[in-house]
C-alpha cells in the first residue's frame, strides 16, 4: 500500500516565538504542500514555539495547532486552515464485517486520510468516529483483508455499515486475524494477541492444534512440566488465571490430564493474553486473563471444515438460518483411544481413556441496533480402567474397576444494544459448571460387593451490562459492574457399601459484586488507558466455620468451636479498590515507551500440593480462614518496529508482589479433607523479570523468538515459627524457571509446502529431594532437604511439522491438506517430577519422565 503525500513529507524546523506566517513558509519551502486559509478567519501573526528534525508534515500540524481554535484537512498538496468554533461535529458509527461469512472483524482500523485521527472497531466490530463537517476519505484496513476506501460528505450522523475483502490470498483459508506483531500500537503492556492460523502452524503433540502450548510459546508464561494442565504467568499459580470462553469462566482447559487443549481452535475467532496492563473490565484473577471468542458462524453460505488424525478427529459447520440474519456454528472434536483398546487386547482391553468436545452458536442480527448471540460449549473426558482378581480359595473372579469423568460446561446469551452512535452496550448472562466424578467397585458376588461415588463440582452465574461510551476520537469511557455467583461442592461421597461412611464436605457459596470504569484518552504522542474496578465478596452459609485454639497451630485437635451459618447468611466479607493505568509515549511512529500499574485481587483458591493439576483437586472460597489473595504488579517496556514493519521488537520487564498467597505445611493432606485450613499456611511472595521477543514477518523464513528471565519467591509468616517453610527464608516456588527461551519458524518451501519447526528451552523446575531415612517408633521415614532446594534438569525439545496444501481445482469446493511431523525429535526425556526409594540400604533419587520419545503424526485437513 502507497503511502500518502503527508506521510512521505518532512519538514526540520527549530524556532522560539516565531509567527505562524513564518512556520507556513518553512513548510512550504521544504515540501510540495501549499497552504489555503481565511485572513478573517486566521491569525497568522499569532507567536509559536517548535522544534522538529525530519518530523512528518501531519505530526508537526497536530503538536503546533492543538492548543488553538485552529484545525486542517489535507487534500491533495493543499492544507487547509480553518477555525474549530465554525464547524459542527457529526458521527460516523457502524459495523465492520467479513464480506464472505459476514462476521464482525475485530480491531480494524479506520482512519481519516491524511491526518491522525481515527479509531479501532471493538470486540464486536461496532466503531463510533466523531468529525466536524465536511469531507472526507476514510481508509479501512484491516490484515488479511483487502485495503479499502470510502468518500463521504458529513453534514449529519451517519451509519455506515463497512464489508472488508479477503485478499486473494485468503480466499483458501479465510483467517480471522488480529493486530500484528507490533506492540507499539497498544497502550497497555504486557498484551499479545495469537492469530488462530498461528495455533495451527505450531507443532503440537498428536498434531492437533493447541491454544495452551500456543500460549506456552509468547514471553512470561511457563509450565510444570510436559503434560501439566494449566499455566504460570509471571510467577502465579495456575489458578490465577481467568480464561474465559465467550465471557464464561473454564475451570480446567485441558483433555487428558494437560496433554491437549480443551478448545478446538477451528471453533475460535480472537485469543488475547493480558498479563501486564489487564483493563478495569476484568478482574477474580491475580496474573492473567485470556479472552477468547468463539467465530459468529458464516452469514452468507454454508461451509464446514475439520480433521481426521490418527487417535481424534474434528468437523465444524457453520452458515445460514436466514441469510444476513441468523447463522450457526457447531464444532465437535472426539478421541477413539477407546475404539483402539479392545482391538490392541492384552492389559488395554476393557479400558476406557476418551474425550470429546463440542461448541455451538448461534448468531442473530436483528437490525442496525441489535444484535444477540447465544454459545455453548461442552468437553468431557472418561477414564476407566479394571484389575482383575481370581479369589485363590473359591475360584470366583471378580474386576476392581474404576470409572473417572470430569467436564467443563458453559452457555452465554449476549445481547449488543447501540442506543446511540456514540453509546454501545453488550449484555451477557452466563452460566458455567465443572464436574468432576468418580466411580469405584469391586464387581464380584453380592456379598462382597462394594461400590463408592464422590463427586464434586463448581458452578457460577455471571451477569454483566458493559457499556462504551465515544466522547470523540481520541477519547472513550467504558464503564460496568460484574457480579458473579459461586457453589462449590469440594467432596460428596456415598456408597452402597454398609460399612462405608458417606463423606460430605460442606458446599461453599460466594457472591461478587464488582462495578468498574475505565477511561482511555490519546493526545499527540501520549495514549492513556486508567481504570478503576471495586470488588465485593460475600461468603455465604449454610455452613459450618471451625474455631481454633490461638495458641496452637491449626489442626482437628484444637478446634474449640463450631459455629453453624444458615442458608443465605454471610459468614464473612471482603472488599477493596483495583486501580489499573496504562501509559505509553511514542518517541517516534514506530517506537513507544509503556509503564503501568495493576492491583488484583482473587478471592476463590486452586489447592494442590501436587505437582500438576488433577481434576479432583480443591477449590475454595475465601473466608474465615482464607483471606483473598492481593497482587501489586508495576512493568515497563520498549517496543520497536522496522520501517514497513519487517521487524517488531519488545522488552518488559515487571515487578510483582503476592499478600495472603497460600503455602502448604509438610505433609500437607488435602484430599477430602474437612479441616483442610489446617493444612495451609499464610505466604507472601514476589517475582520479577524481563521478557524480549523479535518477531519476522517478511521473506520466505518468518518466525519469532521470545526469551524470558524471571525469579519467583515465597515465604510463609506463620506465628508460629515451627510450622514455616525453611525457618521462614525465601525460597524458589515451584513455578520458577529463571530461564525460558521458546523459537517459532516456519518456512514456506514453495506453494505447496511449508515447514513449521518450534524449539523450547527451560531451567529445570526445583524440586524437594529426600536426603536420608531415619527409624521412628520402629518404623523407617525418609527425610528431605529443605523446600524447593534442588532443581530437576533443564528442559528442552524440538517439533517439526511438514504441510502439504495440493493446488486446489477452481470447480470444485473441497479443499484439503496434509499435516505431519514429529513431536520431541531428538528424544529428550525432560523429567516432569522426582520420587526417592531407599534400598539395599542406599538412598536413589529418581526422574519421572511423561513423554520420552520421538511422537509422530499425520492429519488430514479439509475444507469445503
Amino acid at each position: 500500500m502507497a503511502l500518502d503525500a503527508a506521510s512521505q513529507n518532512t519538514v526540520s524546523l527549530n524556532y522560539d516565538s516565531v509567527s505562524l506566517e513564518e512556520i507556513i513558509n518553512q513548510v512550504e519551502s521544504q515540501t510540495k504542500f501549499k497552504f489555503i486559509f481565511n485572513n478573517d478567519e486566521i491569525n497568522i501573526q499569532q507567536k509559536f514555539s517548535i522544534r522538529s528534525s525530519k518530523e512528518k508534515v501531519v505530526s508537526v500540524l497536530n503538536r503546533l495547532l492543538q492548543t488553538t481554535n485552529i484545525t486542517y484537512v489535507i487534500k491533495d498538496k493543499f492544507i487547509v486552515l480553518s477555525r474549530k468554533d465554525i464547524r459542527k461535529k457529526f458521527t460516523i458509527s457502524g459495523n465492520v464485517t467479513d464480506a464472505v461469512t459476514g462476521e464482525s472483524l475485530i480491531n480494524a482500523n479506520i482512519i481519516v486520510k491524511n491526518q491522525s485521527r481515527g479509531v479501532n472497531t471493538n470486540s464486536y466490530g461496532f466503531y463510533s468516529l466523531t468529525l466536524e463537517e465536511g469531507d472526507y476519505i476514510l481508509q479501512i484496513s484491516y490484515l488479511g483483508y483487502t485495503y479499502k476506501e470510502i468518500d463521504i460528505s458529513l453534514s449529519n450522523n451517519i451509519t455506515l455499515n463497512i464489508e472488508l475483502e479477503p485478499t486473494s490470498s485468503q480466499l483458501d483459508e479465510i483467517v480471522i486475524t488480529n493486530n500484528s506483531n507490533s506492540k507499539v500500537s497498544t497502550v497497555i503492556s504486557g498484551v499479545s494477541d495469537l492469530k488462530v492460523s498461528e495455533i495451527k502452524r505450531i507443532p503440537a503433540f498428536l498434531g492437533e492444534p493447541d491454544i495452551v502450548r500456543a500460549l506456552l510459546t509468547l514471553p512470561g508464561i511457563s509450565t510444570v512440566g510436559e503434560g501439566a494442565s494449566g499455566i504460570n504467568v509471571r510467577g502465579g499459580n495456575i489458578d490465577q488465571n481467568l480464561m474465559l470462553l465467550d465471557e464464561a469462566p473454564i475451570y480446567n482447559p485441558t483433555h487428558v490430564f494437560g496433554l491437549f487443549s480443551s478448545l478446538n481452535a477451528d471453533a475460535l475467532s480472537e485469543l488475547k493474553i493480558y498479563k501486564g496492563g489487564i483493563p478495569a473490565r476484568y478482574g477474580g484473577r491475580a496474573s492473567s486473563v485470556i479472552d477468547i471468542k468463539q467465530r459468529e458462524g458464516n452469514s452468507k453460505e454454508l461451509k464446514g471444515e475439520g480433521g481426521i488424525g490418527l487417535l481424534f478427529s474434528r468437523l465444524t459447520l457453520e452458515g445460514p438460518i436466514k441469510k444476513d440474519k441468523l447463522s450457526f456454528l457447531v464444532s465437535g472434536r472426539r478421541s477413539y483411544f477407546d475404539i483402539f483398546f479392545p482391538i490392541i487386547g492384552g492389559e488395554l482391553k476393557g479400558q476406557k481413556l476418551s474425550f470429546y468436545d463440542l461448541s455451538t452458536k448461534l448468531s442473530w442480527n436483528i437490525n442496525d441496533k441489535n444484535k444477540v448471540y447465544l454459545s455453548g460449549y461442552f468437553g468431557k473426558d472418561v477414564l476407566k480402567f479394571g484389575i482383575d482378581e481370581d479369589d485363590s480359595e473359591t475360584g470366583e473372579k471378580s474386576t476392581e474397576t474404576t470409572d473417572v469423568k470430569w467436564n467443563n460446561a458453559t452457555a452465554t446469551l449476549r445481547w449488543n444494544h447501540i442506543f446511540s452512535n456514540k453509546l454501545f452496550m453488550n449484555l451477557s448472562a452466563v452460566y458455567g459448571r465443572y464436574n468432576y466424578n468418580l466411580e469405584s467397585s469391586d464387581g464380584g458376588p453380592l456379598d462382597s460387593f462394594y461400590s463408592i461415588k464422590w463427586r464434586s463440582s463448581i458452578d457460577n452465574i455471571l451477569l454483566k451490562p458493559d457499556f462504551t461510551y465515544y466522547i470523540n476520537p481520541n477519547v472513550k469511557m467504558r464503564f460496568g459492574a460484574n457480579t458473579t455467583l459461586y457453589k462449590f461442592i469440594p467432596a460428596k461421597i456415598t456408597s452402597e457399601d454398609e460399612g462405608i461412611n458417606t463423606v460430605n464436605i460442606e458446599a461453599e457459596r460466594g457472591l461478587e459484586l464488582a462495578p468498574y470504569i475505565e477511561y482511555e484518552m490519546k493526545k499527540n504522542r501520549f495514549s492513556l488507558n486508567a481504570g478503576l474496578r471495586y470488588s465485593w465478596f460475600g461468603n455465604f452459609g449454610a455452613n459450618s466455620v471451625y474455631s481454633y485454639n490461638p495458641n496452637f497451630p491449626k489442626n482437628p485437635n484444637s478446634v474449640i468451636n463450631t459455629k453453624m451459618y444458615d442458608k443465605g447468611e454471610l459468614i464473612k466479607s471482603y472488599e477493596g479498590f483495583e486501580p489499573r493505568i496504562s501509559l505509553k509515549y511514542n518517541l517516534k511512529d514506530n517506537a513507544a515507551i509503556k509503564l503501568g500499574y495493576n492491583k488484583m485481587f482473587q478471592y476463590i483458591h486452586y489447592l494442590s500440593n501436587t505437582t500438576a493439576s488433577f481434576p479432583f483437586d480443591v477449590w475454595k472460597i475465601s473466608g474465615e480462614h482464607i483471606k483473598p489473595l492481593e497482587v501489586h504488579q508495576i512493568s515497563a517496556g520498549y517496543a520497536y518496529d522496522t520501517p514497513n514493519n519487517d521487524y517488531n521488537f519488545n522488552v518488559e520487564g515487571y515487578y510483582k508482589t503476592f499478600k495472603n498467597i497460600i503455602e502448604y505445611k509438610n505433609g500437607a493432606d488435602l484430599f477430602i479433607n474437612k479441616y483442610v485450613e489446617t493444612q495451609l499456611l499464610p505466604a507472601e511472595g514476589y517475582s520479577y523479570g524481563a521478557e524480549f521477543s523479535v518477531y519476522k514477518n517478511i521473506g520466505k523464513l518468518k518466525g519469532n523468538a521470545n526469551y524470558t528471565y524471571s525469579v519467583t519467591r515465597r515465604k510463609t509468616n506463620s506465628e508460629f515459627l515451627t510450622e514455616n517453610i525453611n525457618d521462614g527464608n525465601y525460597y524458589p516456588s515451584n513455578y520458577d524457571r529463571p530461564h525460558v527461551l521458546n523459537v517459532t519458524t516456519n518456512y514456506s518451501l514453495n506453494k505447496k509446502w511449508n515447514m513449521d519447526v518450534f524449539f523450547t528451552y527451560q531451567t529445570g523446575r526445583p524440586t524437594t529431594e529426600a536426603t536420608g531415612r531415619l527409624i521412628f517408633d520402629g518404623s523407617p521415614y525418609l527425610t528431605y532437604s529443605d523446600r524447593n532446594a534442588y532443581r530437576l534438569p533443564d528442559t528442552h525439545r524440538m517439533d517439526v511439522s511438514f504441510t502439504y496444501t495440493p493446488t486446489p481445482k477452481l470447480d470444485k469446493k473441497w479443499r484439503g491438506s496434509w499435516s505431519f511431523g514429529v513431536y520431541n525429535v531428538y528424544a529428550r526425556k525432560n523429567a516432569f517430577t522426582s520420587f526417592s526409594i531407599f534400598r539395599n540400604n542406599k538412598l536413589k533419587n529418581y526422574n519421572f519422565y511423561l513423554i520420552g520419545a520421538p511422537v509422530p503424526f499425520i492429519t488430514y485437513n479439509f475444507k469445503f
